[in-house]
């Protein structure tokens, strides 16, 4: 049907009108604008079909979200205006680009709202929810070593002689340890780090005896290696039934206290770099153990582990790098570990 024109009709003729017929067959009237004045299709008001989202429902930081915003229906279609917010401020345009999808990196409280409005109203959506929690892990108490260690060294213990050559160095623990300066060569520095060897002079305790060790030990050692010296780096090492910890050209290894009990590789040295490494001998399991470079356990059982009795520590020669930490851990006959590998290096790790 075509189209036909009329001459100049008032709007009021219409008004009242619902509907306009040619015979039988419905057609629209509309003014000289082109807008229809009967026959138009009414407007309806939106109404909401899926309410917004935030996908997945439970998410923590690092995670990936994907935002719905939803669907309603209405005439004409209607459109969304929409909000993401973190704590009540817009991040919206922190979502990936051209995606509705973005990784969480905050903590906090966000949400999704939305608003769907046409020429008849506007009506908002249920707003979408996720409640991002920081990480409530628990964090290993700090250790009291005074109480628990037989000897513990850091960059703040004392110190004899001068910060350009260090004499002596007490340590803090329940042995009463005093490593006292021993060879010749490159003096020991100490500097805010910690002490500084230089593959000349080194430091050994006084002649132990009798010590509470007989069902295990362990050492863990945080150092940073600046180079290899002029024979195997010894970081913890000693006299008696002992536990060492080597640098073997690169190489990281603890050492059980006889032949047999073979090295237990910890990994490879990045000169320069700071590691933390620790060795173990557990008697009662007939276990040489140690956590790597990585910080991963490693072990190794040998049957009959001798009870180790170190009459004597050494640390420090052919080394050349700066020890910024050291911790000896002792087992008594028929006890309990005062603390374990895994907490000391923990602690360790926490105060990177």
């Amino acid at each position: 049907m075509g189209v036909t024109l009329y001459g100049d009709i008032s709007p009021a003729t219409f008004k009242g009108l619902a509907a306009a017929y040619f015979g039988n067959t419905p057609v629209k009237l509309c003014d000289a604008g082109g807008t229809p004045v009967v026959g138009a299709t009414p407007a309806v008001a939106p109404a909401i079909q899926r309410q917004p989202s935030i996908l997945p429902a439970t998410a923590g930081i690092g995670d990936s979200v994907t935002l719905d915003l939803g669907a309603a229906s209405g005439t004409p279609a209607p459109v969304a205006s929409w909000d993401f917010t973190l704590d009540g401020a817009s991040i919206k345009g922190r979502l990936d680009s051209g995606a509705m999808t973005m990784e969480l990196a905050e903590a906090g409280s966000y949400a999704l709202t939305v608003t769907w409005a046409n020429s008849a109203d506007a009506v908002e959506a249920t707003p979408a929810s996720l409640l991002v929690k920081k990480d409530e892990t628990p964090t290993t108490p700090a250790i009291d070593y005074a109480r628990v260690a037989l000897a513990y060294v850091d960059a703040a213990s004392s110190f004899s002689g001068s910060a350009t050559d260090v004499t002596a160095i007490t340590a803090t623990g329940t042995g009463g340890y005093v490593f006292a300066k021993a060879g010749s060569g490159t003096a020991i520095q100490r500097s805010e780090a910690g002490f500084v060897f230089g593959d000349g002079a080194y430091v050994q305790t006084q002649v132990l005896s009798n010590q509470p060790t007989t069902d295990g030990l362990f050492v863990v050692v945080d150092v940073t290696l600046s180079s290899y010296g002029s024979n195997v780096g010894q970081l913890i090492d000693g006299t008696g039934i002992n536990l060492k910890l080597r640098n073997s050209a690169g190489a990281i290894q603890a050492l059980g206290p006889v032949s047999g009990q073979g090295a237990l590789a910890l990994g490879t040295v990045s000169y320069g770099n700071r590691i933390l490494i620790g060795g173990q001998i557990d008697d009662v399991l007939d276990l040489l153990r140690g956590i790597n470079t990585s910080g991963a356990v490693v072990s190794a059982p040998h049957s009959g582990l001798t009870d180790p009795l170190p009459t004597r520590f050494t640390t420090g020669r052919y080394v050349k790098g700066t020890l910024h930490r050291l911790v000896i851990i002792g087992r008594a006959e028929g006890q309990d570990w005062p603390v374990t590998l895994e907490q000391v290096f923990a602690d360790f790790r926490r105060g990177e």
